[in-house]
């Protein structure tokens, strides 16, 4: 049978991690961490025809299967055909989808067929094709939660078709004819070409944990779900161990990789064994991807103490959870064109929502209100950073918390400072302008009386002018005349009486002109006084500008001594706020000690409850023991005086020894019996022992000299039931004394 080249394709330079990627089954050789997973989920899909597969997501369930799974059942001549179904609008019907799966593989690795699957059943394709005589072949239906989502919503797959592909898996499952070949079957059996008891088939279903109890509803068609299941949990701490250093090999010491492994333990959880570390697959690899990029971006081949110190475990998950932080809110903002750019909407959500007032886990059923998350909430699950059990939302790991609760600490605290800010500048800009106020209207004030001083000192001065040119004109006219007469006079030179009279007048005059004169020049004063209190209104306003400066420095004054009060204020708030700080840790320590006190407690509750357990099966594994022998030790010598006796040959085709604890029944084939026989006929390893037990005649199988037998049987037809592995069961007839017909069975498959 072919098989792929598992050989694994990174070079030098590449990381030698996956981060959120998938393992291939080309990467079976770097896959490590799952050995026991590995086999005991072979080991479980080899003896079952269908096996369910779940575990939560981000678990590694796809990487389990492609890596590790399938490359151990090609080696057992078993083709596995991986199937995602589609639920698109121009999606072909679900049983379609399933035959191009199956054609393009059969072709990929080159097998002949008689025939492709057409328009017959699987079941019919399945048992018929000569190729699955000498093939296994195994349908893998990977993330099948989407038949109860996806399909579900679909208004083309939710009805009709979603219950003719449910049919379909329940007859090839169940191994069950279809309904529309059960007339060829009972009618034309010579027409049928094939073996339709041989069923050489298995079918896998993997889904997250969230939805196994929709697989539940679905027992009433499909019962073989009850019984062949596998959960894969998250890593422990040995496992983890083993990856980091399986996959880094010589590029790592053993302290660096046990420094790696403690990422994932708490602060107050250092001294945790590896066995009960919690450890999940998808950030396990992220971590490692990171520091292993760095290894390679330095140019560094091995992973030494020195380069692992300049990246702690703060400092990596932080660059890795800001990246996601950064793309979530990114399509958030995308989605909705509204929202402001830079905004830390997811941000804020994981800090309020998914943490709880300590910094734990928890857990937050999203509602209308949370409508424009959404597509930041996706982008989150895709990296593992959260996780939906389809109800509720919740942080992947608890290394996660503290990160969270320290940038919610960090907002709330810049919150608390915008406020105090807002409250101090608000008190300020009161006390500004009441300042401004009151300055406004002291110089309103000052200006309404010194205005109405000057304008009565204006009015004065005003009616004193007009007085004094009154009397300037009066006097000028006065002056005027004279001169006038001055000039009439006609001087006779020679009229000395006259001359010396005219002498005497003009000493008068030149007294009268020197008087005016001085008059003049006094009203000329008085004027210019009254230019003085006109300028004096001048002056009063530019002592009014002085006092409006004087009020705008005082402004800036108050205005600095506001600034100094925020300062004092902010103070204040940090002082306060370090003590809080101090307060809060102390409950923080006391609780984490409540906390660690607990787990103590549960972890010894846990342990006690084991060991309780393998108590319970060993006494009653003892019990049964004792019983056995008890019961062998008084049919000994009955069975060997008894000539009646049934002898069952019992052999394994695996060559495993023969248990000597088994249950088995021999049931007499008469009508009282006919319906419980009827039921029996059933490969599980679920028994009704109560209505075995009360069977008419029944008899139970004595173990004795390595062998089992019935003893003192009649003759007759008997029905014999195996309580063991898939329940095989035969029928066989008791002749006469000395003449006895022996069973042989095969415990380990199943007998018909």
């Amino acid at each position: 049978m072919p098989t792929p080249a598992i050989k694994p394709d990174q070079n030098h330079n590449e990381t030698l991690f996956l981060g959120l990627q998938s393992y291939t089954e080309a990467q079976s050789e770097i896959f490590f961490g799952r050995d026991d997973e590995i086999e005991r989920l072979t080991n479980l899909i080899n003896s079952n025809i269908l096996t369910i597969v779940f575990g939560k997501s981000g678990t590694g369930k796809t990487s389990l299967l492609n890596a590790g799974v399938f490359p151990r059942l090609r080696k057992n001549y078993c083709l596995p055909f991986r199937i995602r179904l589609e639920f698109n609008a121009e999606s072909p019907d679900i049983i379609t989808q399933i035959k191009n799966i199956l054609k393009t593989e059969i072709d990929k690795y080159g097998f002949k067929v008689e025939k492709y699957p057409t328009d017959e059943t699987l079941w019919e394709y399945f048992h018929r094709e000569p190729l699955w005589r000498s093939i296994t072949p195994i349908l893998i239906f990977d993330q099948f939660e989407e038949i109860f989502t996806l399909a579900r919503k679909s208004n083309r797959f939710s009805g009709k078709e979603l219950s003719l592909f449910w049919q379909e898996l329940a007859d090839l499952i169940e191994n069950s004819i279809p309904e529309k070949l059960k007339d060829t079957f009972l009618n034309d059996k010579e027409k049928i070409s094939y073996s339709y008891k041989n069923q050489n088939i298995k079918i896998l279903f993997t889904f997250r944990e969230e939805y196994l109890p929709e697989f539940e509803s679905v027992t009433t068609k499909i019962p073989s779900i009850k019984y062949s299941r596998f959960r894969l949990m998250p890593m422990n701490g040995n496992q983890a161990y083993d990856v980091v250093t399986k996959t880094w090999n010589n590029k790592i010491d053993a302290g660096e990789a046990e420094k790696i492994v403690g990422f994932f333990s708490e602060e107050d959880d250092k001294n945790i064994s590896y066995d009960l570390m919690v450890i999940e697959p998808s950030l396990l690899s992220q971590i490692c991807a990171y520091i292993d990029k760095e290894r390679i971006h330095e140019g560094r081949e091995k992973i030494s103490a020195e380069f692992l110190n300049k990246y702690p475990k703060e400092k990596i998950l932080r660059s890795i959870y800001d990246e996601a932080l950064a793309e979530s809110n990114d399509a958030v903002m995308q989605a909705d064109t509204s929202i402001e750019k830079y905004s830390k909407l997811i941000n804020e959500f994981l800090e309020d929502k998914l943490i709880t007032d300590e910094g734990y886990r928890t857990k937050y059923s999203l509602g209308e209100a949370d409508e424009k998350l959404k597509p930041g909430i996706e982008v989150l699950k895709k990296k593992y950073f959260i996780r939906d059990d389809g109800k509720s939302l919740e942080l992947t790991h608890d290394v996660l918390a503290p990160l969270i609760k320290e940038d919610r600490e960090e907002r709330r605290k810049q919150a608390a400072l915008s406020v105090a800010r807002d409250r101090a500048r608000k008190r300020s800009y009161r006390i500004v302008i009441g300042a401004l106020i009151f300055s406004v209207l002291v110089a309103g004030a000052i200006w309404f009386f010194t205005t109405k001083k000057a304008r009565n000192d204006k009015q004065v001065a005003e009616k004193e002018t007009i007085v004094i040119k009154q009397k300037i004109t009066k006097d000028s006219i006065t002056l005027d005349s004279v001169k006038r007469r001055i000039n009439d006079l006609v001087v006779d030179k020679t009229d000395t009486n006259k001359i010396v009279a005219l002498q005497k007048k003009n000493i008068q005059l030149d007294s009268t002109v020197s008087g005016l004169t001085k008059e003049i020049q006094r009203l000329n004063s008085e004027l210019s006084a009254g230019n003085n209190s006109v300028d004096s209104v001048k002056s009063i306003n530019n002592n009014l500008r002085s006092n409006l400066e004087a009020l705008i420095r005082l402004k800036h004054e108050d205005s600095i001594a506001s600034v100094n009060n925020i300062a004092k204020l902010t103070s204040t708030y940090s002082d306060l706020n370090n003590k809080y700080s101090a307060l809060n840790n102390d409950y923080t320590n006391l609780k984490n000690e409540s906390s660690s006190s607990k787990n103590d407690y549960t972890t010894l509750k846990s342990s006690y409850d084991n060991l309780k357990g393998d108590y319970d099966l060993l006494k009653r594994n003892f019990n049964d023991l004792k019983a056995s022998k008890a019961t062998a030790v008084s049919d000994v010598k009955s069975a060997e005086e008894d000539n009646n006796s049934l002898q069952l040959n019992l052999y394994s085709s695996k060559n495993d020894e023969i248990p000597h604890n088994l249950k088995i029944y021999l049931i007499p084939d008469i009508a009282a019996n006919k319906k419980l026989i009827r039921d029996s006929k059933v490969y599980d390893n679920h028994y009704d022992f109560a209505s075995l037990n009360k069977a008419q005649g029944v008899k139970t199988a004595v173990f004795n000299n390595d062998s089992y037998s019935f003893p003192d049987v009649d003759p007759g037809d008997y029905f014999i039931k195996i309580c063991y592995n898939y329940g095989p069961y035969k029928t066989v007839t008791k002749k006469a004394a000395g003449n006895e017909t022996t069973s042989k069975m095969d415990i380990s498959e199943i007998v018909r």
